[in-house]
């Protein structure tokens, strides 16, 4: 009975592994231009999605009481994924922090179901300020968000952003002046990177 206990709990959480990299994969496909916003704020998880497969994976590993190249194989995954996270928390915490906070949040004249969200972080250590500026269309589980700039503000900071209409942004920097035009659907005719 002991044995069949533990192969389901081996199953279990090799289902649950291959669950969360499901999981992980769709919330960072959502993360593209046009992705749906509630996937990608909630699935967008890679080292916390990668930590609870490892978990998993030692659990299945404890569990397991088949062939020993079978447990040597999963053995050596899990000491592989686990080398490899412990770096990588460090760095997501400390030095490149996915922590943007959004500055400003703004419907456009006309139609609340489009929004203008700008997001800003710092450069690593220094003080460099980074936008991201974003177009939310729809409202709902079903709102889209697409990339319409990033702009490094150290370099060329943005000096005016705004809706110059229901379809049309208008963003002022240091080196450019631009009006962006916004399909039906909600996706900017361009997306400006910082040096256009």
């Amino acid at each position: 009975m002991a044995a069949k206990w533990d192969r389901w709990v081996m199953w279990g959480a090799l289902g649950g592994a291959g669950a969360l990299m499901v999981a992980a994969v769709t919330g960072r496909v959502n993360r593209r231009s046009g992705g749906l916003l509630v996937l990608r704020e909630w699935l967008d998880r890679p080292l916390l999605f990668g930590t609870l497969v490892l978990a998993l994976f030692f659990v299945a590993l404890v569990s397991s009481r088949g062939k020993v190249w079978a447990r040597s194989a999963l053995g050596a995954v899990v000491v592989a994924l686990a080398m490899g996270t412990v770096p990588l928390w460090f760095l997501s915490t400390v030095v490149f922090s996915d922590d943007h906070r959004t500055t400003r949040n703004e419907a456009a004249p006309g139609r609340p179901d489009r929004r203008l969200v700008v997001e800003q972080d710092t450069a690593g250590f220094g003080p460099d300020p980074l936008y991201w500026v974003y177009l939310d269309e729809g409202t709902g589980l079903g709102t889209r968000r697409w990339k319409v700039a990033y702009v490094n503000g150290d370099a060329n900071g943005i000096k005016e952003l705004g809706w110059a209409g229901p379809d049309r942004l208008r963003l002022v920097t240091e080196q450019a002046d631009l009006v962006i035009r916004i399909a039906g659907n909600g996706r900017p005719d361009r997306t400006v990177e910082d040096g256009y």
